[in-house]
């Protein structure tokens, strides 16, 4: 079987805006919100699939969508998605996200908490700063591309070599996934860290489980302990030989420590 052969494409309206969605399966919902590329397909959201009804949609801005005319807050892109989902007639749900998408979750969960059941984050770039990050200097990209810098040409942009268990993500692919960042990183807010969200985590009751990998490439290995000191009820699970990228790079364990999770 092929990668997402299962999953139906749709769209739904929200506040006007076109919100693009992946779907597959049947059961408890759960909802995944992607990281900064945009919506994409992967080894465990299949496996998921076969146990839940899993739907990822691709935010206003994000991935495929068109462009925004201007800049987008991200508890509005929020706003957005939530109305998306209530309109697909889904009133609960477990909810996923992905890296930059861990704070989209975070944010429509703070402020829609009696619609979400449990929060899964995947390496998120929740709560983080220059402290949190391998690299900070990617920090000053975004800064650079928020103050109108030209999406950088990406032609000649150095690609890593394909995970092993990702081997479809060559050259191209890499650089089509940098291209959508860069378009999407010009137009949000990017507020990770912000004073509404820590009081949201302090207080939540919401189940919330962090997954984070032992070979993570962007956050540095002390994330897991910020984590837990902005979410007092977060659970933490550190996967053994996962990079950014816990969907594909170790399917099996992700998989298991979701349903786990949600039970």
């Amino acid at each position: 079987m092929s990668l997402g052969e299962n999953f139906t494409r749709g769209v739904v309206e929200a506040f006007g805006y076109k919100v693009p969605y992946i779907e597959a399966g049947e059961g408890e919902v759960l909802i995944s919100l992607p990281g900064s590329a945009g919506l994409e397909m992967s080894t465990a959201k299949d496996e998921l699939a076969k146990s839940y009804r899993v739907i990822e949609l691709d935010p206003p801005g994000w991935g495929e969508t068109t462009p925004l005319e201007g800049r987008m807050r991200q508890r509005d892109v929020a706003i957005v998605l939530a109305a998306a989902i209530q309109e697909m007639g889904i009133d609960s749900y477990h909810l996923l996200g992905t890296s930059m998408g861990g704070t989209n979750a975070y944010w429509l969960a703070s402020q829609y908490p009696d619609r979400i059941k449990s929060i899964i984050l995947e390496a998120p770039m929740l709560f983080t700063g220059p402290d949190e990050l391998i690299d900070p200097s990617g920090l000053q990209m975004i800064e650079a591309l928020v103050g109108g810098m030209p999406i950088p040409d990406m032609s000649g942009y150095p690609a890593p070599p394909p995970h092993p268990n990702k081997p479809w993500a060559d050259e191209a692919f890499f650089r089509e996934q940098m291209r959508r960042r860069f378009v999407m990183m010009a137009k949000s807010d990017h507020s990770y860290d912000a004073p509404e969200l820590r009081a949201f985590a302090q207080t939540s009751e919401i189940p919330t489980l962090l997954l984070f990998g032992t070979e993570e490439e962007i956050l540095n290995q002390g994330y897991p302990e910020h984590f837990k000191s902005r979410v007092p009820n977060g659970k933490v699970s550190i996967l053994e030989g996962g990079i950014h990228d816990l969907q594909n790079s170790v399917p099996d364990a992700f998989v298991a420590e979701v349903k786990a999770h949600i039970g």
